[in-house]
């Protein structure tokens, strides 16, 4: 009776789960072509980086969600009219805003990009009047283009089209001169078509998600909210995807014969056999069961205690980036991946005084949890010593003598400590056992910090420590690691290797502590696949920025009005843009615009020969550069400057006005005022 009562129960359960399922909100999302965002593939299946984010959070919010094919324009025509109710990856403007309501939170940034056959040449922007230009009619890059060339009556024949595709074939086929796509879609398929990028590169925009006005609201919230929590953790479907669509990475799909309809029909054949075979089972589940009971009871308490354990191990390492938000000499993350449960790795940074960073990084001999336990003693007795002795090399040595003496089990540790001086750049390590870790450049180069190698922590007693110095100069950095990066394992057992770790490490120029270590693990795992950790993962990044350089956000230089002073300018906007990794289009905008203002304060601002000073004070303010000039010449305001009647010729306009006209449209916003005899010219332009 017991069993069949059972099997009664589930299947009740069953028939409620699909009660439920069919009482999920539906939610009609808009297909078009926008590789890698969201497309169909050629077995006809919905995919993209959009695709995956839906899908997660579909399955949280119970959603039903259904996508309905069609161009660009009829997407946005079925948004606004209510036969759909969501659209993946639509560029925010002021004319969509008065449509739409798009999320706070962005999926992915994008602009426009103008692509030229593959042999075709370049000289300008005015190599496209009266030339055949490949656009899709909705496209917002196409109407921010045509507005641009509307302004200089440079007026090309723009072949409409329904997508990006068409497009690019159409480039490729030499149908026409250029063609206008965004910059993730040419990315993605530049060399399938044989085409290349110009160097003309506009309107960068913010990929979000749109719902109608007035409509899905509560859908637009959850996503937002959803999408903020996904970006918060490295290892979400949001990082995975950006990596597999963004690299080729292809993804593993479930065979075609494994549906619902299938599992549930496997289901009711278990079920059947397990009826047939009731009377001849009852006697044994009443003999096992109790047994059963027992086990599963010591099995659970087992696994609560070392799941437990690992959050405390987890919490005795430093966990909050970043780490030292009110300091600006250095930037740091670090990730602990344990083979087990509970492990041996162990990493820690923290302050020996007010500007000597000390940081840590171990692995204890053997797995598990006596690991754990001796990781744990060892990471505290290192953190107290180097708050009193401060050198590396006293620091190990204290250490070991005392773990040497009380260690019955011989077990050891290897360990690389560094003391980095924010002030100076100079890093004092000992590598104690430990691989040697890595020095990397600006460029991404890295170099092996050999030297300093002594004996593991826990052998000798007696062993005396020694230390090197190195050098980290502005924005170099270190990456620590332990040997279990560089010996996973793939299913045919060859190993990652350091050379592998160093060239990854290689492609990570310029990018955050945070996102060189996810690139690193991202690498590893696509190397190991399937295979289960065989040893603990742990990685430190390290960028070290000189106090000397931080105050590159603020900068004031007094210029001659010589128009040679340009190379001081660009000098100027060239080290300020680097301090902060501006975009190398945002520094090419505002060197050219800066270019077109100060020569018109040169040639016409003061009406003689002598000579006058110009002021240019350049400051970082949240995501924007902003750059202001100041000279006492005559009161003239060139934003007023037009380049004359539309029914001239391009040749017979004034230049000058074509210049400021150009800077305008290049810069986010230009403000022109008199103040106590000064002409003062502000601009500013966003690179995030």
């Amino acid at each position: 009776m017991r069993i069949r009562s059972f099997f009664l129960l589930l299947i009740l359960c069953l028939f409620s789960a699909m009660a439920a399922s069919a009482a999920n909100q539906r939610i009609i999302v808009g297909l078009h072509d926008n590789t890698p965002l969201i497309f169909t593939d050629s077995d006809n299946q919905v995919k993209g980086i959009a695709v995956d984010i839906l899908t997660q959070i579909a399955r949280k919010e119970g959603w039903d969600i259904q996508y309905l094919q069609g161009s660009y324009a009829q997407c946005t025509r079925r948004l606004e009219t209510g036969v759909i109710d969501l659209l993946p990856g639509m560029a925010m403007s002021a004319q969509l805003e008065e449509k739409f309501a798009f999320g706070e939170e962005t999926i992915v940034a994008n602009w426009g990009q103008l692509y030229i056959s593959s042999d075709a040449t370049f000289s300008d922007i005015l190599d496209f009047h009266d030339k055949d230009v490949a656009v899709v009619e909705a496209d917002i890059y196409f109407q921010f283009f045509e507005t641009i060339l509307g302004k200089f009556e440079i007026r090309p024949r723009f072949i409409l089209v329904d997508n990006y595709r068409t497009v690019l074939t159409l480039v490729h086929q030499k149908k026409v001169s250029a063609g206008i796509v965004s910059r993730l879609y040419g990315v993605y398929y530049e060399k399938r078509f044989k085409v290349r990028q110009s160097p003309i590169s506009f309107r960068p925009t913010d990929l979000r998600f749109a719902v109608a006005k007035g409509r899905n609201t509560s859908v637009i919230t959850a996503l937002d909210r959803h999408l903020k929590q996904l970006k918060e953790n490295p290892n979400s479907i949001f990082y995975q995807s950006l990596d597999q669509w963004t690299q080729g990475v292809r993804k593993v799909t479930l065979p075609l014969w494994l549906r619902p309809l299938w599992v549930l029909g496997i289901i009711a054949g278990i079920m059947g056999l397990i009826i047939v075979g009731n009377v001849f089972l009852r006697k044994q589940v009443k003999l096992r069961t109790e047994d059963l009971k027992t086990t599963i009871a010591e099995k659970e308490k087992i696994e609560s205690e070392l799941a437990v354990a690992r959050e405390i191990q987890l919490q005795l390492l430093p966990g909050n980036f970043p780490a030292a938000p009110n300091r600006k000499e250095f930037d740091i993350y670090a990730s602990l991946e344990p083979a087990r449960e509970v492990g041996g790795d162990f990493y820690d940074f923290f302050f020996i005084d007010r500007n000597s960073l000390c940081i840590v990084i171990g692995d204890v001999s053997g797995k598990g949890v006596p690991a754990a336990l001796f990781m744990a003693m060892t990471k505290t007795m290192i953190k107290a010593t180097a708050r009193l002795l401060v050198e590396p090399e006293y620091i190990l040595a204290d250490v070991n003598r005392e773990i040497s003496r009380n260690n019955p089990s011989l077990t050891f540790v290897t360990v690389f400590l560094g003391v980095l001086d924010l002030n100076n750049g100079n890093l004092t390590y000992t590598c104690a056992g430990h691989n040697p870790q890595l020095f990397i450049g600006r460029k991404g180069n890295t170099v092996l910090l050999g030297d300093a190698q002594c004996p593991a922590i826990g052998l000798d007693d007696a062993f005396q420590y020694r230390q090197a110095t190195v050098q980290l100069r502005h924005k170099e950095g270190l990456l620590l690691y332990t040997d279990g990066i560089t010996e996973a394992q793939d299913d045919k057992n060859r190993l990652f290797t350091q050379e592998s770790l160093m060239n990854t490490v290689s492609l990570t120029a310029g990018v955050t502590p945070k996102e060189r270590v996810t690139a690193i693990l991202s690498q590893i795992r696509e190397f190991t696949g399937s295979r289960p950790l065989d040893d603990d993962m742990t990685l430190l990044a390290l960028s070290y920025f000189s106090p000397n350089r931080v105050s590159e956000t603020h900068q004031t230089i007094v210029l001659r009005n010589d128009i040679r002073e340009m190379s001081r300018i660009i000098d100027a906007i060239t080290q300020i843009a680097d301090s902060v990794d501006c975009p190398p289009v945002v520094v090419h905008d505002v060197t050219l615009a800066m270019e077109e203002i100060f020569s018109n304060i040169v040639f016409y601002g003061f009406g003689d020969d002598l000579d006058h000073n110009i002021t240019l004070h350049l400051v970082i303010e949240g995501d924007s550069l902003i750059l202001t000039l100041q000279d006492e010449g005559i009161p003239f305001n060139p934003l007023n400057v037009h380049i004359g009647r539309r029914d001239k010729p391009l040749e017979e306009r004034d230049k000058g006005g074509m210049g400021i006209t150009l800077a305008k449209n290049l810069m986010d916003q230009m403000e022109y005022r008199r103040e106590r005899g000064k002409n003062i010219m502000r601009m500013e332009k966003r690179y995030r």
